[in-house]
């Protein structure tokens, strides 16, 4: 139980994509907050459309939320929440562990990538896409950053990795997501300052200047009042980003 909200996850063995499967239940009339674990994916995808790599023993999870049910307040900063509660999540199995965020939607320790999120909606429902390493690393990223596993950090910690496992990981992020939206006290600005404090400002970020020009690299300096990110270019000169295309 999840502040009100019953815990809800279907589990399936393998699925073309969470997030496209979630939208076919929907769309057969699902009303009420769910989600969907895969053991695997065959087309999972991130941002940009980006192929994500899903082999097993990872967390491949689409909750979806019905739009009425998200404050206000919370729905301009929903994709922050989502790396929000993946942080608490991993911190709750793994207590005082070095778990910090990528604005707008990386779940980073010691510079390695544990996962991402990537929220979609469809006038009605939101869906919140989660890939999180458990047991599994793909050797690079797309970005070419380095990942890392739940497991590994487990184990570093003291904390026996068999504890560890997808569907635990998942009913985590559902209570922590539900505590988070039922909470008719929180703010958009307490969610901007926990999301900032979370954030790890020391990685470059890198933005893609189209083929000609290659890319530009970014140093992240602080959030706006919306999460919006200001950033500081290779002049020196600051821009504030919307959007999630850095990598």
């Amino acid at each position: 139980m999840s502040e009100g909200i019953p815990l809800n996850i279907h589990c399936v063995e393998e699925v073309s994509s969470t997030m496209d499967v979630a939208r076919e239940m929907v769309a057969a009339s699902t009303r009420v907050p769910f989600a969907l674990l895969a053991g695997s994916q065959a087309k999972g995808r991130g941002t940009g459309g980006r192929a994500w790599a899903s082999p097993r023993g990872n967390m491949y999870c689409t909750i979806c939320v019905p739009e009425a049910m998200v404050p206000a307040e919370v729905m301009p900063v929903l994709p922050l929440v989502a790396g929000l509660v993946c942080r608490a999540a991993i911190m709750e199995l793994i207590p005082g562990a070095d778990v910090h965020l990528k604005w707008p939607n990386d779940i980073i320790h010691n510079g390695m990538k544990i996962g991402g999120t990537l929220v979609e909606n469809d006038g009605t429902h939101l869906f919140i896409g989660i890939g999180m390493n458990v047991a599994v690393a793909p050797p690079v990223t797309d970005a070419g950053r380095p990942a890392t596993t739940i497991h590994n950090i487990a184990e570093a910690a003291g904390v026996k990795s068999e504890t560890v496992n997808p569907r635990q990981l998942a009913a985590l992020v559902w209570r922590h997501l539900f505590t988070t939206v039922n909470d008719n006290t929180i703010t958009r600005a307490e969610l901007v300052r926990r999301f900032d404090a979370a954030m790890d400002k020391s990685l470059t970020l890198h933005r893609r200047n189209g083929a000609e020009r290659g890319e530009e690299t970014l140093t992240a300096v602080r959030l706006n009042e919306w999460g919006h990110l200001t950033v500081r270019k290779p002049d020196g000169s600051e821009e504030t980003l919307m959007a999630d295309y850095l990598f």
